[in-house]
């Protein structure tokens, strides 16, 4: 029982990472089956494959978290279940041979339902990897329920992640209309979601003197940029007419520029991260503090 306790602490703590990354926070959390001070109990059933065997591992809510295991491979070694490939249609038969109880079925959360091969016969890696497919589907499931909605079909992959939903960046590249920078920018977001944090940052600093120049070229001034400008150049010409930067939103860009170029390549952990997640927020404060504003003066 101690050795569970432990097992399902690290199982719970990989949950909340997970959810971390996608960027769940607050009342979002709500959405959440094991989120915040909830408890589940997590069956884990080593079932037959035609492989070897294979884990069916499901989930229902509970007053204490607990991780109850079994092995049905003797009731499963047969032509009718080694044809099953579908996760669910697995799950089904077992609950058809009353292998799961029926008033257990009912309470399964069906986004905690997922297969996997026993991985180097360790029960927590193979709950790590059923842990972070729970979680998306858990995501995906209930984005349509975000109390900010939107859709994204147009970005480059398709299981997308609630920073893009909060900041509405497909209305923002919308607006801009412009396919060089809506190309640099979904290269950020791939970059961002495969973890790729130095490009990420590299590329997000890119995109963003791109739409200072967009600003720019909005009022007309543009060529006071000179050639081959710097983010310094940049920053400058937003200290004059039309703009007048204020020295704090001048510092507050500055230091998008500096946290730009902080990521190290060789860093892939939150800290990293963090500095992304800052960055995408920059891009969505100066294009509605500033584009915005910019088109009522476009030339």
């Amino acid at each position: 029982m101690e050795n569970n306790d432990k097992l399902l602490k690290k199982i719970k703590l990989a949950y909340d990472q997970q959810l971390d990354y996608i960027g769940v926070k607050d009342a979002e959390l709500n959405r959440f089956m094991w989120s915040a001070k909830k408890k589940i109990q997590i069956y884990m059933y080593e079932v037959f494959s035609n492989v070897g065997t294979v884990y069916i591992i499901f989930a229902i809510e509970s007053s204490k978290d607990e991780l109850i295991e079994a092995s049905f491979v003797t009731e499963t070694h047969n032509y009718e279940f080694e044809s099953l490939f579908i996760t669910e249609e697995r799950f089904n038969y077992l609950a058809n041979q009353n292998l799961i109880e029926p008033n257990l079925k009912n309470k399964v959360n069906p986004n905690s339902i997922y297969a996997t091969f026993p991985l180097s016969n360790s029960v927590e890696e193979n709950l790590l990897d059923w842990v972070k497919s729970f979680v998306s589907r858990e995501y995906n499931n209930s984005k349509n329920m975000l109390e900010q909605k939107n859709i994204t079909q147009q970005f480059p992959l398709l299981n997308k992640k609630i920073f893009i939903d909060k900041y509405h960046f497909n209305e923002m590249l919308s607006v801009i209309n412009n396919n060089q920078f809506s190309d640099e920018f979904n290269q950020c977001l791939f970059a961002y979601e495969n973890q790729k944090w130095f490009l990420c940052a590299a590329g997000i600093g890119s995109t963003l003197e791109h739409l200072m120049l967009l600003i720019l070229t909005n009022y007309g001034v543009e060529k006071s940029l000179g050639r081959n400008p710097t983010a310094k150049d940049y920053l400058k010409a937003f200290t004059k007419e039309p703009i007048l930067l204020e020295s704090r939103q001048q510092t507050y860009i500055d230091t998008l520029f500096r946290l730009r170029n902080s990521v190290d390549h060789h860093n892939s952990g939150y800290t990293s991260k963090g500095i992304c997640d800052m960055l995408l927020d920059g891009i969505s404060a100066v294009f509605n503090e500033y584009y915005i504003t910019s088109l009522k003066n476009q030339h």
